[in-house]
């Protein structure tokens, strides 16, 4: 039998209403709140549309919604073999590994969100339908190399990556890009240049955040989106956790890895489920699942106390 990793979904997972399933055990989110500062549980059930697009509260949103889901599962007796997080999901998966608990991730992800929507004139782009990325590198560099940056900030599955950077420089590369192949180009809802460059100032001051958090050795092994390799030291994890800003998102390499080392079965943990898809696309053998409520843990086996 092979190994199974829980992966955790980032910024654009979040769905209106998607706290409702927490609202008969609302404990564990109140605590949460109170170190918070505001209802985080209120933002997630009655939350709009327009509330949860901020990043500093999406943020907190997506890491407490699917660490709890998969708290839920692990007090049914389930342990993953490895976790992997897209993006903010890893700080789901720094508490399923036992790194840090979940009011602690969501006080870094609430600041790290904060410090990141503060950077202005940036957005990203999903782009569909091109595999050649020498030549999607090329275009971009010669974008940026005019003036305006944009680059390369996720790797998702083949044929399919994300440009960020400057508004004006991701509306050249969407032309850009067409010209060079790519079937479609798709704006993507967020607040800044996220895994570019322009994060950089945001990173140099996040790193003092994370410099006092009390993180713990990994209890599971976490494979990291900046080098897709695995790691268990809270020092390097906080290195990686502040680079993570700026470094593009190898999702695809994450996952490679992964199914290198045994995996096959994924579980995924989230509001929504981005993330099957694009695994699905990276190797259709594997088994997926999905969590995005307490009932469809429950689905999954076992008794959930959550």
């Amino acid at each position: 039998m092979g190994k199974t990793a829980w992966i955790f979904p980032g910024q654009g997972s979040q769905t209106v209403g998607m706290g409702q399933t927490f609202l008969n055990n609302p404990e564990q989110l109140q605590a949460v709140s109170r170190r918070l500062g505001f209802d985080l549980l209120d933002a997630m059930a009655a939350g709009s549309n327009e509330e949860l697009q901020r990043t500093e509260v999406a943020q907190p949103a997506i890491v407490a919604h699917a660490a709890s889901l998969a708290h839920a599962y692990a007090n049914a007796g389930a342990v993953p073999d490895l976790v992997i997080g897209h993006s903010v999901g890893e700080y789901a998966a720094l508490v399923v590994a036992g790194v840090i608990d979940l009011e602690e991730a969501s006080v870094l992800v609430h600041e790290r969100g904060k410090l990141m929507s503060e950077v202005k004139d940036g957005t990203m782009a999903a782009v569909i339908g091109m595999t050649d990325l020498d030549e999607a590198f090329h275009v971009t560099e010669k974008i940026s190399a005019s003036g305006n940056l944009v680059q390369i900030a996720n790797y998702n599955c083949p044929g399919q990556f994300v440009i960020s950077g400057h508004v004006d420089a991701i509306k050249q590369a969407e032309t850009d890009l067409k010209e060079a192949g790519a079937k479609r180009i798709l704006q993507l809802d967020v607040s800044g240049a996220f895994h570019s460059s322009y994060m950089v100032p945001a990173a140099t001051r996040f790193k003092d955040v994370l410099a006092s958090s009390p993180f713990r050795p990994a209890t599971v092994e976490i494979i990291s989106n900046v080098d897709a390799d695995v790691h268990t030291e809270p020092e390097k994890l906080k290195a990686l956790l502040t680079e993570q800003l700026y470094a593009p998102v190898r999702f695809e390499a994450c996952v490679r890895k992964a199914i290198d080392a045994g995996v096959d079965t994924f579980i995924e943990f989230g509001p929504t489920s981005p993330l099957s898809g694009l695994i699905k696309r990276i190797d259709s053998n594997v088994t997926l699942k999905q969590a995005t409520t307490l009932e469809e843990v429950a689905a999954l086996g076992g008794e959930v106390r959550a």
